[in-house]
């Protein structure tokens, strides 16, 4: 069989575009994986503000350093335990919730007032360390957002140490191999794209009918391929350097089914913002003291 020269041309550029094709292809798998998964972050100096919450050496939630002596994260993580809050340790400065950085216990912790678990509202406490810490690189403050404004964003920058994945396996009767376990104790950064709003308000009417403090929540869309039950509790959620909330707790009764967008309490909510300058300063606060604050502090 003799292939003339057109032929040959036409079956080389065939070749090149099944090529270009898979190559193509494999492009997006990668990329769709990428979403998938949550990113593992290799250097502390990446994020220096986030902090993890343990209780002894079981890692709770993660939260932010906001100044030498307080961290702020959700309230419902640390709800259940208040009562024994001397169990409770705080590890900074490192990616790895197990080892490295600085290691610290508290000296007390306060929960929103406004705070109820059966709703996503006002899930956020505040965490006094128990000796102020010094700042380096990797170990650093994040300043706070401090007037409410419109989303604008098309993502946030979500930081955590997300233990779903060890839920589920357990659950499914996988063992977890010492990879595994030991990827999960380091920090993860995931993009959270913010939900539509007309879906956010539908939400949150739902959730919380006649009620006048929904502005204080913000919904995100959960990460693609994630457990729609699972939630990176107290996780910072940042724009631009800034933080602008902390993930909640909350999910809906039927997220297995319906799945449901991630919720997050606003720090620029100006029934939030007043209880954490009034709480950091060591005053009682209260309906009276819900006023915007202009501070140097954040």
């Amino acid at each position: 069989m003799v292939i003339t020269k057109k032929a040959l041309a036409i079956q080389t550029l065939f070749m090149l575009l099944v090529k270009d094709t898979s190559a193509m292809v494999k492009n997006l798998v990668d990329k769709a994986k990428m979403f998938e998964e949550h990113t593992l972050v290799t250097d502390s100096k990446t994020f220096p503000y986030v902090v993890a919450i343990l209780k002894k050496a079981t890692y709770i939630s993660a939260g932010a350093l906001i100044d030498e002596s307080w961290v702020i994260t959700a309230a419902n993580s640390l709800y259940t335990i208040r009562e024994s809050s001397r169990t409770l340790r705080v590890r900074l400065g490192s990616v790895n919730y197990k080892k490295g950085g600085h290691l610290t216990p508290i000296k007390y912790l306060q929960i929103h007032p406004y705070f109820d678990d059966h709703k996503p509202l006002f899930d956020v406490a505040l965490v006094k360390l128990s000796d102020p810490v010094r700042f380096t690189q990797s170990l650093n403050p994040i300043r706070l957002q401090k007037s409410s404004r419109n989303i604008v964003a098309t993502h946030f920058i979500v930081t955590a140490w997300p233990m779903y994945q060890a839920k589920q396996n357990l659950s499914k009767g996988y063992q977890n191999t010492m990879e595994q376990i030991k990827r999960r104790r380091i920090l993860t950064v995931s993009h959270l794209h913010p939900t539509d709003p007309a879906i956010c308000s539908e939400e949150k009417d739902i959730l919380i009918p006649d009620h006048n403090n929904t502005k204080s929540v913000m919904c995100l869309d959960p990460n693609i391929g994630t457990d729609s039950c699972q939630r990176d509790i107290g996780a910072p959620v940042v724009l631009n350097g800034i933080l602008w909330g902390i993930i909640s707790s909350w999910k809906p009764d039927d997220c297995d089914v319906e799945g449901g967008p991630t919720f997050v309490t606003l720090v620029s909510a100006v029934e939030v913002s007043s209880w954490i300058h009034s709480t950091i300063r060591g005053h009682r606060w209260t309906t009276k003291h819900t006023v915007d604050y202009v501070d140097n502090f954040i």
